[in-house]
């Protein structure tokens, strides 16, 4: 059969529907790599709901409470035939203000935006914008929103997915559970359409589950956390306590056996405060012996810190290249029965996985091949793993996967898609720790994209040292698009910087695995035998080369290769031809040659770029005639280019030159390549100026800019200072206030004391009531005579049974409370006598405002009383008796 490995391949990695305007705002991962300046001051509502939504969301926002500060985005499936009333629908259950958006918008607080029929919306910049919906396809309206809301308020994000059938929002979901947002569903026994609720619950990504009701509560808790009034709160505490960080971290080494050290700080912080506020701890601390005693809070949180987000054939212009030119390049570099390997550490769900074998069963249909292809898909997650193994994936990854190949590779299962068995077969999933677990060897192509952005430069360095010695030569590394090579560039070569598509350098010699002394003793026996093999092959190269060597020297005439730069690469006979110049070393060729003669060579390299052949010029070399010759030189399966150059003397014989041959010779004068050499720095220096001009104008655009800038800061520094004074006068008010208020206390406390003092001399009962005839209260005389305790401070007079004192003292005081009039009646109690009163409880406005009984005790006044009336009688009676004596007389 024959060979059509260099055969095109067609590509369909073109969008088949509404295309993803979260592309262009990069809504992959960017926790760790791309600014946060577009995130508002306050958190964003995204709330998906389709079938049964409307009553899902009336309940929602009757239950939210008093306007958050927060931006609610509501989008809906809407019948383009028809206008929308639900601005009018939802104004009966909340007093936020509603609007539906019809052009592009600036996020403001308090506000619910509405998205209108026939439009797709996302957010861009703190703002809303609108794009039109365009053909019959499947359109998801949700993900797309939800997407973008990751991309652009990243932590700031909230989704909600309500009512509604089918599965959009499910990727939108993870989009932003991977920003570092809060994802919410209703709680499908509640919703009347479960198809959306149970599709974003099946991700294993909700945070939280409810009824409407009960969300928009937990919303509103949330909002109110210091997460929002306080950013950054967990890390002000974990920089003041750094034994509570390394708890959490033994704790989650503890229950996961993962080792959390080599992880960014900022990652885990940022996940943990998250998992603070969604668990309403107002402090660390709390938090730690919450997780000590909470073994589920402890899965949650290992599971938000591994988050990573994937979808089929994430990132266009990635896949366009790796189908247009890597793969093909791997298998044309490759014998018909070789094994192609690949290595997509950190696989999350599959989805790359499964990508990538796609597109090399293509390439192999297409071109008539058949290689064993074995793609190992790890990670460490094994839930996650667990879900990729099945291979069933929601029905909207439809928006992600061409037609084309959804109709050749999954077939429809429900509401979803399974991949097809001869996909599944090419990946292996296994849990592996990339930092801490040996890599895989013998590698075509890594895909790392997005995991080396959570952990440290250490780790990092030296995961990408694993992937360096794990690959074949001229191996494939992908990274992602906010991940670098750092120290390490040096052993790959760059193919495409914009698609961080890199190839192994294997004269570099990576220190990797004199560094695997944690790796377990198997695998240390494996790498030895391999270096043994190694060793071995490269003994029998080196003799080679040894043999090659000598014939070249014996037989050929001085000759230099160099690289695209003309850095020598290697040497034949040439040392008596160049010169080491004195200072720092150079093996730039055009450095070890006379002046005239490098002239002449930059010339021919020049000209031989641009042609297959031999390009050749004389020149007086070291006093002789000397024919230099050019060959530009492109290695099979390399896109490097190499250049042949050739010093030979010319023989005379007699008065003749014996001819050398050359595809196109080129006697030209010295003169001509100095003209020729001129123009082009002529030129050159042309495109300096014009660059240099460039850069002076942008220079100065940034420096009026930076003025711009520069009196916008003295602006808010003058209202800042303002503000300051502004403070400092409130602030003296306030000790002012506060100073009149100690001073009122005291005369309040003052008065009780006298007051208490006063009724206990005076031995008068008192029992106060409000206006409401709730006892405030009582004196302990009232309390002797009324029964009524301390404890009844705070009841209704009425609830108490006071007919011991007299019938009718219930109604005597609420006559008098009606009335005003007051009430006055003697009691006899335990062998005394009191003045009961019944008065009305006067304020300083002379309003009445209750009512005040009081007991004053007449016993002794009424003793007195008598014993003056008996005396009385007494003398009266004596004068009686002794006038009809004297009348008789």
């Amino acid at each position: 059969m024959p060979d059509n490995r260099d055969k095109p391949v067609s590509n369909p990695l073109t969008p088949n529907s509404a295309p993803d305007p979260a592309n262009s705002a990069k809504a992959d991962r960017n926790d760790d790599g791309d600014s946060d300046q577009n995130m508002l001051a306050f958190p964003v509502i995204g709330i998906g709901a389709s079938a049964g939504g409307l009553e899902a969301l009336q309940e929602f926002f009757e239950n939210i409470g008093p306007a958050p500060e927060a931006a609610f985005v509501i989008i809906q499936h809407l019948s383009p035939d028809h206008l929308s009333f639900m601005n009018d629908l939802l104004a009966r259950y909340t007093k936020i203000p509603i609007s539906f958006v019809e052009k592009e918008t600036k996020i403001e607080p308090c506000h619910i935006y509405l998205i209108p029929p026939k439009m797709n919306m996302i957010i861009q910049n703190g703002s809303l914008h609108l794009k039109e919906i365009i053909g019959q396809g499947l359109n998801l309206p949700i993900d797309i929103f939800f997407r973008s809301l990751a991309a652009d308020q990243k932590g700031n994000a909230v989704a909600i997915i309500l009512s509604g059938t089918g599965s959009d929002g499910t990727l939108g979901i993870r989009s932003v559970k991977d920003a570092g947002g809060m994802t919410m569903v209703q709680d499908d026994s509640s919703a009347k359409f479960d198809g959306m609720p149970k599709s974003s619950i099946s991700t294993g990504m909700i945070d939280i589950v409810r009824t409407p009701c009960e969300l928009a509560k937990e919303l509103a808790n949330y909002i109110k956390h210091p997460l929002f009034t306080s950013h950054g709160f967990a890390t002000d505490q974990i920089r003041k306590n750094q034994h509570l960080y390394d708890r959490i971290l033994a704790i989650l080494y503890e229950i996961n056996h993962v080792d959390f050290t080599m992880y960014k700080h900022s990652t885990i912080l940022h996940r943990l405060e998250k998992r603070v506020s969604l668990n309403r701890f107002m402090n660390i601390s709390d938090y730690v012996d919450y997780l000590v005693v909470t073994p589920r809070e402890v899965e949650a949180l290992f599971k938000d810190i591994l988050i990573g987000v994937t979808r089929f054939f994430r990132d266009d212009e990635v896949f366009a290249a790796l189908n247009k030119t890597i793969i093909p390049s791997i298998f044309r570099n490759s014998d018909k029965k070789d094994e192609i390997r690949v290595w997509v550490p950190g696989c999350s769900t599959g989805e790359e996985a499964y990508s990538i074998a796609i597109l090399m069963k293509e390439y192999m249909l297409q071109n008539k091949i058949l290689n064993n292809v074995k793609i190992f898909a790890t990670d460490i997650d094994q839930t996650a793993l667990d879900f990729a193994s099945i291979g069933f994936f929601p029905g909207n990854i439809s928006a992600d996967v061409p037609l084309e190949y959804q109709a050749k590779y999954f077939s429809i299962h429900g509401t979803g898609y399974q991949i097809n068995n001869e996909i599944r077969r090419m990946v292996i999933f296994a849990r592996h720790n990339v930092v801490k677990d040996p890599p895989f060897f013998n590698l075509d192509l890594i895909s790392c994209r997005n995991l080396l952005i959570y952990i440290n430069q250490e780790a990092q360095q030296k995961v990408i040292g694993g992937f360096h010695s794990g690959l074949n030569p001229d191996g494939i590394l992908l990274l992602g698009s906010s991940e670098s090579l750092g120290p390490l560039a040096e052993g790959f070569d760059t193919l495409d910087i914009k698609s961080k598509i890199f190839r192994k350098r294997d004269t570099y010699k990576s220190d990797f695995l004199t560094k695997s002394g944690e790796f377990g003793p198997l695998h240390l026996t494996i790498l030895q035998s391999q270096q043994q093999n190694a060793a071995y092959m490269n003994r029998n190269k080196q003799q080679l080369f040894s043999i090659l060597e000598e014939v070249n020297n014996a037989f050929l005439p001085p000759s230099v290769v160099v690289d695209s730069n003309c850095n020598i690469i290697y040497t034949i006979n040439a040392q008596s031809l160049l010169q080491v110049a004195s200072g720092q070393i150079s093996t730039n060729l055009l450095n070890m040659l006379p002046r005239e003669t490098s002239v002449i060579v930059s010339s021919l390299i020049r000209r031989a770029g641009k042609t297959d052949a031999i390009i050749s010029a004389e020149s007086d070399f070291h006093e002789k005639e000397t024919n230099i010759r050019c060959k530009r030189i492109t290695p099979k399966g390399d896109n490097a280019v190499y250049y042949y150059v050739c010093f030979e003397e010319v023989v005379k014989k007699g008065i003749f030159s014996i001819p050398v041959r050359s595809d196109e010779s080129d006697n030209a004068e010295i003169s001509d390549h100095y003209a020729e050499r001129i123009a082009e720095l002529e030129h050159e220096v042309l495109q300096k100026k014009e660059s240099l001009q460039a850069a002076v104008e942008e220079l100065e655009t940034n420096n009026e800019e930076l003025q711009a800038s520069n009196e916008e800061l003295v602006a808010s520094n003058e209202e800042l200072q303002s503000t300051n004074e502004e403070l400092q006068s409130v602030n003296e008010e306030l000790y002012t206030v506060n100073e009149e208020h100690v001073r009122k206390i005291a005369e309040v406390t003052q008065l009780s004391t006298d007051y208490d003092n006063l009724l206990s001399n005076t031995q008068i009962g008192t029992l106060f009531l409000d206006s409401n005839l709730i006892i405030r209260k009582i004196s302990k005389i009232a309390t002797d005579i009324t029964n009524i305790l301390q404890s009844d401070v705070g009841r209704p007079l009425t609830h108490l049974s006071l007919n011991s004192l007299y019938p009718g003292f219930i109604k005597d005081v609420e006559r008098v409370n009606t009335t005003k009039k007051r009430k006055e009646r003697e009691l006899p109690f335990n062998g005394k006598h009191y003045l009961m009163r019944i008065v009305s409880y006067i304020d300083e406005n002379e309003v009445a405002k209750g009512i005040i009984i009081s007991f004053v005790d007449l016993t002794e006044s009424k003793m007195n009383s008598l014993a003056y009336t008996k005396k009385l009688k007494e003398s009266a009676g004596v004068k009686t008796k002794k006038s009809p004596k004297k009348k008789s007389e």
